[in-house]
């Protein structure tokens, strides 16, 4: 009786192992800025094999995100560890999760005042001249037709 409780002992403490050792990983891929908070448009398990050495999948996120703003996730959920780990790593499941922005911009509108005022505004110039320095002569003859009358 002492050996057979033995065994199951080593038996569930090899499991334990086992399930310990199957690791969950995740990458995520942003596409035009990205989508973290998007609807889902694609969760699927994709299908890899031998611990994920061959397999191969593709979305088309073009198609699926017209707005061209996506989140790319793939990762290997704890399920998707379990089937790995119960069939030894043969076939090796993974989830892909797909998000995609709705394509809406925050609304900005400026009236032609508006525009002249930033624009001949000291700020402006010295923003200008510190990140686009060969454009600075732009703001010069922007400032020039602003004085005319």
């Amino acid at each position: 009786m002492r050996g057979t409780r033995g065994r199951a002992g080593l038996a569930v403490m090899g499991l334990a192992a086992a399930m310990l050792a199957a690791g969950c990983f995740e990458h995520t891929i942003q596409v035009g800025g990205g989508a973290p908070r998007g609807p889902v448009v694609y969760d699927h398990w994709e299908h890899f094999w031998l611990s994920g050495l061959v397999g191969h999948t593709r979305v088309d996120v073009e198609q699926r995100c017209p707005s061209g703003r996506a989140t790319i996730e793939m990762k290997q959920t704890f399920l998707n560890g379990l089937v790995s780990g119960l069939t030894s790593g043969i076939y090796t499941p993974t989830t892909l999760r797909v998000r995609c922005g709705d394509g809406s911009r925050a609304s900005l509108e400026l009236s032609a005042e508006d525009v002249a005022q930033i624009v001949a505004g000291d700020a402006f110039e010295a923003w200008v001249a510190a990140e686009l320095p060969e454009r600075l002569h732009e703001v010069a003859e922007a400032r020039a037709t602003l004085a005319e009358p």
